[in-house]
């Protein structure tokens, strides 16, 4: 069982980088700790820019883990959006030390957004949309609907949009009592991560409260320890299908992992791709059982 615990933030609302500056640029560091060593889904962003060509637009972009993968894959421009001033403030460390994203950031290609993912209004208008690990950190339906049928609106005519989360063996099938689920070391200091859950079955989906607390040792044996608690919701596929359906998209592609794998009980992931009605799907997108990117 896999769970994020510092999502990118609850758009609108509480979330784990509230509080004060340091304490989430604390929790943003330990995520990228984290999240950086991450490299299964690379492959597959890669050769989805390079099929939809164009720009890419990032909802809940978090500290950009992804924007290099994107410019790799050919991207006219990207621009990320989130809305934790302290994961834009890990993005921007990122570009400042990667001589790439810098010169992109320098040439207008690259840009950074604090916005709610739900309502962010742009004039451009993006062939490839991302929402990886954003849906589960709306609480319901309704904003949902809020997210997609904002993707929707700034989609292009023949562009592609995606949802990425947890598949079903992800999820976790009891409660979890408080234990330790991860551990790192970053400049000689360590964290400590405890992490405990409740889950309950609804009509839209498994919603789960989560809950953890992250204990850092500093390089002079201080110690700081940082709680926090929020709520996940993790939709149905019926669900989201159709909440996509009802913002205007229609399903062109379902997987089960990165490697384009179908979704069963057994997926790791969850990943819809979806596009508009009357749009055809970019050349080799949409892949038949056993295929790979």
């Amino acid at each position: 069982m896999s769970l994020p615990w510092s999502p990118s933030p609850r758009p609108g609302g509480a979330d784990i980088f509230d509080g004060p500056a340091s304490q989430a640029d604390l929790l943003a560091e330990a995520y990228d700790l984290e999240h950086d060593q991450v490299t299964e889904d690379l492959l597959f962003y890669r050769e989805l820019t390079r099929r939809v060509r164009g720009a890419v637009l990032d909802l809940g972009c978090g500290s950009g883990r992804l924007f290099r993968t994107y410019l790799d894959g050919g991207a006219s421009r990207v621009v990320g959006v989130d809305g934790s001033p302290a994961m834009l403030r890990r993005a921007q460390a990122r570009l400042a030390a990667d001589p790439i994203l810098g010169a992109a950031a320098a040439d207008g290609r690259l840009e950074l957004v604090e916005d709610d993912v739900r309502t962010v209004r742009r004039k451009d208008r993006f062939a490839l949309i991302v929402a990886a690990g954003v849906v589960p950190h709306l609480d319901g339906p309704e904003e949902g609907l809020s997210l997609i049928g904002r993707m929707a609106r700034l989609l292009s005519p023949t562009g592609m949009a995606v949802l990425d989360d947890l598949g079903p063996a992800g999820l976790p099938s009891a409660d979890m009592p408080l234990a330790v689920d991860w551990h790192g070391e970053s400049a000689g200091r360590e964290f400590v991560r405890r992490s405990e859950l409740v889950r309950r079955e609804a009509p839209e989906g498994l919603r789960i409260n989560f809950s953890t607390i992250l204990d850092l040792t500093q390089t002079d044996g201080t110690k700081v320890r940082l709680p926090a608690s929020y709520r996940l919701w993790y939709p149905s596929p019926a669900v989201l299908s159709g909440l996509v359906e009802a913002a205007g998209l229609v399903v062109a592609a379902v997987y089960g992992s990165h490697d384009l794998d179908p979704l069963d009980d057994g997926s790791g992931r969850a990943i819809v791709l979806a596009r508009r009605s009357r749009s055809r799907p970019a050349r080799g997108l949409v892949r038949t059982k056993g295929d790979r990117v």
